[in-house]
């Protein structure tokens, strides 16, 4: 689920404030391990220095028409809880916990599309990791349908996709799963995100993300997919 918040962001970017509920259903990346159902709320709200966008919070050093240059936070919305794995030895692994990330994000703006580029690290000593994210998405317009497609690749360092991909030695005797030592990792990804626009203040909202895993992930002896697809949905009202 790295870097889902733009799945949050990109289409509620033209509302002043707004709030709202929805649910994501995200594959498990993880073996034998149940797939994630998460109800969140949705809250939106910019002006000249400060935004909540989603999963993700920020204030913008500079807002200009064309860029903009923001300190952000966010999750990446990554973690391992063992209770739900089904097979013994995949519950003998410890936990992997969520983690809050700050850092630098740069947006351009222009007629042919948006750029976004963020680099973050955990501030909660739990992965003492770093995340690179760069995307590309083009808005369209249907009347009161908006499409915003796009393509992105998201790098983690090596702290980041050890602890949340990694096996320690320790973990290894314990369960019987083979040890594993992770490097930084580059995974690319295709997304889309919806709105309709029902009245003046109600809005549906919806997006899909499929990312494809680095060998460094997929490589995993506590992973047993290539890939992962994240889909939410979800209602706002616009005050």
């Amino acid at each position: 689920m790295v870097g889902t918040s733009v799945l949050f962001s990109q289409n509620l970017l033209a509302q002043p404030l707004s709030v709202g509920v929805a649910a994501l259903w995200s594959e498990s990346p993880y073996h034998n391990t149940k797939d994630r159902t998460v109800p969140f709320p949705l809250i939106n709200y910019q002006d000249e220095n400060v935004f909540f966008h989603g999963l993700e919070a920020g204030y913008y050093l500079y807002h200009g028409e064309a860029d903009q240059f923001s300190i952000i936070a966010n999750t990446t919305g990554q973690y391992f809880n063992p209770h739900r794995a089904h097979h013994s030895a995949m519950r003998g692994l410890d936990k992997r916990h969520l983690t809050m990330m700050m850092g630098g994000e740069w947006t351009h703006v222009a007629t042919w599309g948006v750029v976004k580029t963020a680099l973050t690290g955990d501030v909660l000593n739990e992965s003492n990791g770093l995340v690179w994210d760069t995307n590309y998405h083009y808005p369209l317009q249907f009347g009161a349908l908006s499409l915003i497609p796009g393509a992105g690749v998201t790098w983690q360092s090596a702290n980041q996709t050890d602890y949340y991909y990694g096996v320690s030695g320790k973990e290894s005797r314990r369960t019987g799963i083979d040890r594993y030592k992770a490097d930084d990792s580059w995974s690319p990804y295709v997304d889309i995100s919806a709105t309709y626009q029902l009245t003046r203040d109600w809005t549906v909202v919806a997006g899909a993300r499929y990312t494809h895993f680095d060998n460094e992930i997929k490589h995993s002896s506590m992973v047993d997919k290539s890939g992962q697809t994240t889909v939410w949905t979800g209602v706002n009202y616009q005050f």
